[in-house]
């Protein structure tokens, strides 16, 4: 089965189709509104309503699974299933009506495994839920398919041919597991005779249904390969209910593996079911910031850039202070060269992401840089925490370029001293010049004589003092 992508991220599997624009988008680029759970998604590029893929491109190969459906078989139900089927083998009478019953009721709980398991459905059902009136006819439908497969080996038997009957044989095999399978889906004998609709499953997982007959196999010869085991050291009455309580579990795990199958396959074979652990709603504010961040990255890759970015001003006015918005529409006004426009969104920027995220703030002052050369913040805490970002990444004479006259540039500034602290230790650490440190932390002693940074400024003057004498 070929895999469709992401027409925008051709590593993430697509869930969503555009009839009209015959474009293919995966969750991330088509997020869903937790509150509005019906909302119709809508095409990001021409508006029209998206048709749902299902899980078709995002489920798991079965045969990845394995561990899986042994675990499913350790459920309630699946358990419940299996510790009847070995107390009716010890304790129930043959009374031909009562094993007709208990018939039913495995055949039902059987396929009503498929049939959870073909939806996604991680929890096995429940015992109770087998207790029905369709059972019986789920039964002698069963019959008839197995009673069909018996005949054609048969008669293949009395033409006297080994190659024939070996080659009926085998056909059986291969074409009982997809017959089931459909029987469970669609409850009618028709359709699961129906060479059409059984090749259909087939023809939809190709050679890989050729694996799972494997497995079937093997998991059907289980039960008896541990009874051979165990024979020889336990009891025939302990054995005989032991091998009852295998032949239920393995039988739930057998049709949680074909139930599976169908749904990793629902799309060739036309249907459409969800994984539980699929994309869920986010939360409205959440919701707004990822949608307009898709739609603008798609308007982008497909060079719409003026639409990108009106997608993202229209998502700035209904949240202003969305630092993941904020820093989108900066790198895309930069990468425009849109000086102008960049520069007016850097005053409200910049102190968003001084205030947030520092390296953020260094990042986009860097770039205002190389639009404006003398580029200076208007703010003073907003200088001081840029610098300070800046000089962790060793950026130290654009780091200090941005605390040089800070008293002048604002002399009502109150963390004069720390924001010069921090210029000493730039000129000290990062230049090595040891004459401008000395003179900022002599400014800092003489004008902010109360301050309590003087502890600091003292152990950086000793600091500064034997370095000068080694030098």
């Amino acid at each position: 089965m070929d895999i469709t992508h992401c027409r925008y991220h051709p590593a993430e599997p697509a869930t969503w189709h555009c009839p009209p624009c015959q474009r293919d988008y995966g969750d991330c680029c088509i997020p869903l509104n937790a509150e509005v759970q019906d909302m119709q998604p809508l095409c990001p590029l021409c508006n029209g309503a998206l048709s749902f893929l299902g899980a078709a491109n995002t489920a798991q190969p079965f045969w990845q699974r394995l561990p899986a459906f042994f675990r499913y078989g350790l459920q309630p139900g699946p358990l419940g299933f299996a510790l009847v089927l070995c107390l009716a083998g010890l304790f129930m009478p043959a009374w031909k009506l009562l094993w007709l019953a208990l018939f039913c009721i495995a055949t039902k709980y059987l396929m009503s495994v498929i049939e959870s398991a073909s939806q996604g459905q991680q929890e096995a059902p429940a015992l109770l839920s087998a207790v029905d009136a369709e059972g019986f006819s789920l039964l002698w439908r069963l019959l008839v398919i197995f009673a069909i497969g018996i005949a054609t080996v048969w008669l293949a038997a009395d033409f006297d041919s080994e190659a024939l009957f070996w080659a009926a044989t085998l056909g059986v095999q291969l074409v009982t597991p997809a017959s089931i399978i459909r029987l469970a889906l669609d409850k009618t004998l028709g359709s699961a005779l129906s060479p059409d609709q059984v090749g259909a499953v087939i023809k939809a997982m190709g050679w890989r249904y050729l694996i799972l007959c494997a497995f079937l196999f093997i998991l059907w010869q289980s039960p008896d390969w541990v009874a051979y085991m165990l024979s020889n050291g336990l009891p025939r009455v302990v054995l005989m209910p032991l091998s009852t309580l295998l032949f239920g579990y393995f039988s739930v795990v057998m049709c949680a593996m074909m139930g599976y199958a169908v749904f990793q396959y629902q799309g060739a074979l036309g249907y459409v079911a969800v994984d539980e652990n699929t994309q869920r709603g986010l939360p409205v504010e959440e919701y707004r910031r990822r949608k307009a961040l898709a739609e603008a990255e798609i308007r982008l890759k497909e060079g719409q850039s003026g639409q990108a970015l009106e997608v993202l001003a229209r998502a700035l006015e209904a949240a202003p202070n969305d630092l993941r918005l904020n820093e989108r529409y900066h790198q895309l006004l930069f990468g425009l060269q849109a000086s102008q426009r960049c520069l007016r969104h850097l005053r409200h920027y910049l102190p968003l992401a001084a205030r947030l995220s520092p390296g953020l703030a260094a990042t986009a002052l860097l770039n205002a840089r190389q639009l404006q050369g003398d580029y200076l913040p208007e703010d003073a805490q907003v200088c001081e925490r840029v610098a300070e970002a800046l000089l962790q990444r060793h950026k130290t004479r654009e780091g200090l370029s941005l605390l040089r006259n800070l008293h002048q540039r604002f002399p009502d500034y109150p963390h004069i001293p720390r924001a010069y602290l921090l210029a000493a230790r730039g000129f000290a650490e990062g230049l090595g010049q040891l004459e401008p440190a000395q003179r900022l932390l002599a400014y800092i002693r003489a004008k902010y004589p109360h301050s309590p940074l003087l502890v600091e400024v003292s152990g950086l003057e000793e600091t500064l003092r034997r370095l000068a004498a080694q030098a």
